[in-house]
């Protein structure tokens, strides 16, 4: 009884293993994955707010160096 019962746990370990390690690897490298993405996502955004503040600064020099846009700005 003890042999079958050792064999059955080393089997069910064994299955366990067998479907465990790569299900884990698989949800590891999905995980890896979507890390990439939102990092290359931060990225894009961050490029986007640098221009926009680009443009609101050079709007700002517009306004400042156009003397009637000056005096209605205010």
């Amino acid at each position: 009884m003890l042999n079958v019962g050792f064999a059955v746990l080393l089997v069910a370990v064994g299955v366990g293993v067998g479907f465990g390690l790569p299900w884990l690897s698989v949800h590891r490298g999905r995980r890896l994955d979507r890390e990439r993405q939102l990092a290359e996502e931060l990225l894009r955004r961050r490029d986007v707010i640098a221009d926009y503040e680009a443009t609101i600064l050079a709007y700002r020099q517009f306004v400042q160096d156009d003397p009637e846009l000056s005096m209605t700005a205010r």
